[in-house]
């Protein structure tokens, strides 16, 4: 059994290019709405991609900044380990005098610092 329709055919024709028109309407809608989904991750990817690109920057530097100290701390082991070895006495009480010296100083600008910081401030 065929169901028939109450349309004559114009009007069928007519209602059918509506259809085909909103769904095309719509379609162009979705497509908008996605090409700027699409361009808004772009730009989130580049944004990260730069970030990283930074943050290797900075972790090269920061490798870098350590390896020339570890270095330069070996280079002072290895100084010093040669003036101990050698015994000279006169270096090694410069050595004792400037030791005991910075740290009476170090002392001294932390207990001054700790009692400024205590201490209220005076209203005049």
């Amino acid at each position: 059994m065929s169901r028939r329709s109450n349309r004559t055919p114009n009007e069928t024709e007519g209602s059918g290019q509506n259809e085909a028109f909103e769904l095309e309407q719509q379609n162009n809608s979705h497509l908008d709405s996605l090409a700027s989904k699409v361009s808004a991750l772009h730009s989130v990817s580049l944004n990260i991609h730069d970030d990283v690109n930074d943050q290797n920057r900075l972790l090269d530097s920061t490798s870098e900044t350590f390896n020339r100290f570890g270095n330069m701390f070996d280079r002072t082991r290895q100084t010093l380990t040669r003036t101990l070895t050698t015994g000279d006495s006169r270096f090694l009480c410069y050595l004792t005098l400037i030791l005991v010296f910075g740290v009476f100083s170090l002392y001294y600008i932390a207990v001054n610092l700790l009692s400024r910081e205590s201490d209220p401030p005076e209203l005049t």
